[in-house]
C-alpha cells in the first residue's frame, strides 16, 4: 500500500454566463482536499518555435470515489494537472490511479 501523504484539490469545469449572454469557464472543486500519493512518472523539454515548453507527466493515487471524469483537473502544489486516464486496478474499489499531464496554461 502507498503512502497518501500529499494533499491534492480535485477541480471540475463550471460554464457561468454573465448578463450580456458571454460565458466563462471556471475551475470549482469538487470536494474537500484529498490525500493522495503523487509520483512523477516523466519530464522533458520540448523546443519549438523559439519557446521552451516542460511536459510533465504525473500520477496520483486517491481513495475510490465515483465522482472523477477526466474531465476533472488536479491541483497540486499550485500546479494543474490535467487528467488522461483513470485506472481502476482490476476492477476493486479501493484504490483510483489517475495519470495526468501538466497544463500548458496555469489558469
Amino acid at each position: 500500500m502507498k503512502l497518501k501523504d500529499k494533499k491534492i484539490e480535485i477541480l471540475a469545469p463550471h460554464t457561468v454566463h454573465d448578463n450580456e449572454g458571454f460565458t466563462t469557464t471556471t475551475l470549482e472543486p469538487i470536494s474537500a482536499p484529498v490525500w493522495a500519493y503523487f509520483r512523477q512518472l516523466s519530464g522533458k523539454e520540448v523546443f519549438a518555435a523559439a519557446t521552451t515548453n516542460y511536459k510533465e507527466e504525473v500520477l496520483f493515487t486517491v481513495n475510490y470515489r465515483t465522482d472523477l471524469t477526466t474531465a476533472c483537473v488536479v491541483r497540486y502544489s499550485g500546479v494543474l494537472y490535467d487528467i488522461t486516464r483513470i485506472d481502476t486496478f482490476e476492477g476493486y474499489k479501493e484504490d483510483l490511479t489517475l495519470y495526468c499531464k501538466r497544463r500548458a496554461r496555469q489558469k
